[in-house]
């Protein structure tokens, strides 16, 4: 792990200098485990089918509905641009990551389903007044966000991945994410639970020229629903094969990939 651009980043040299161009694209026959069985999901807003799988015999809950694929809804644009409504980025610039199971990649506030300038201003603040239901049927999570369960830009019933949510995942997987809960695509994990994480990379946000897509087939990061306590940051989980990290603060404006739970 080393700082870069003013972030703390995990790196694999080796790895980057052979990640793959927009040319050179993956065999995607191995996403998925044959032997999990697999749920499905028709998002009514395109029409898009996503595997579900269930993630069952939790440390904290008994079972859970995941999307076995990141989500990817809206319109292509490029990266760095502002997103707005129903939109995302694709790796490269190129629709065939989108398309063929990597998934879109979000910015914190487009995740969110907030407005752009919420990731320049605070939520709750005069700029950006929009906030997270922290509410809770049970009195010992309400107010907590590792808890909430925040629909942002998952289908109706759905909610983006908490930090609750992926501490069951670490511990199911004795944190060591990648191998059991990573896709066999690009080398990444075994898949012995069937949520297939691609390491689908991300954009990043460097404030300057210098931004780009980085990190195809090294590793994916996750937003969450939580703001640093920067106005500029929001947390994320980050998958490796070297590495897997929760409240890991970034850049707003990095572009992200998105896991949908179904609510409970």
């Amino acid at each position: 792990m080393i700082c870069h651009g003013g972030q703390w980043l995990n790196l694999d040299s080796m790895e980057q200098a052979n990640a793959p161009s927009s040319s050179s694209y993956f065999d995607m026959t191995e996403q998925f485990n044959p032997d999990v069985k697999y749920g499905e999901f028709t998002d009514p807003r395109d029409g898009k089918k996503y595997r579900t799988v269930e993630l069952k015999n939790g440390v904290f809950m008994e079972s859970y509905t995941v999307f076995a694929e990141n989500l990817n809804y809206g319109k292509m644009i490029s990266g760095g641009s502002v997103q707005e409504d129903s939109t995302k980025y694709c790796y490269d610039d190129d629709p065939w990551y989108c398309e063929n199971g990597w998934g879109g990649l979000y910015t914190w506030s487009r995740a969110m389903n907030f407005p752009a300038v919420c990731d320049s201003f605070s939520v709750a603040s005069e700029k950006c007044p929009n906030k997270f239901n922290l509410e809770s049927d049970n009195e010992e999570f309400n107010g907590k966000y590792y808890f909430v369960q925040h629909q942002g830009i998952c289908p109706e019933g759905w909610h983006i991945m908490n930090e609750n949510e992926w501490v069951e995942i670490s511990e199911k997987s004795s944190r060591d994410v990648a191998l059991y809960m990573g896709s066999k695509v690009a080398g990444f994990g075994t898949n012995d639970y069937g949520l297939s994480i691609l390491p689908a990379g991300y954009w990043i946000d460097y404030g300057n020229e210098h931004n780009q897509f980085y990190e195809i087939k090294v590793q994916s990061n996750f937003w969450m629903p939580q703001q640093a306590d920067s106005d500029l940051k929001a947390y994320m989980t980050s998958v490796s094969r070297k590495n897997f990290s929760r409240n890991f603060p970034v850049s707003k404006k990095y572009g992200n990939s998105i896991r949908c739970v179904k609510n409970y």
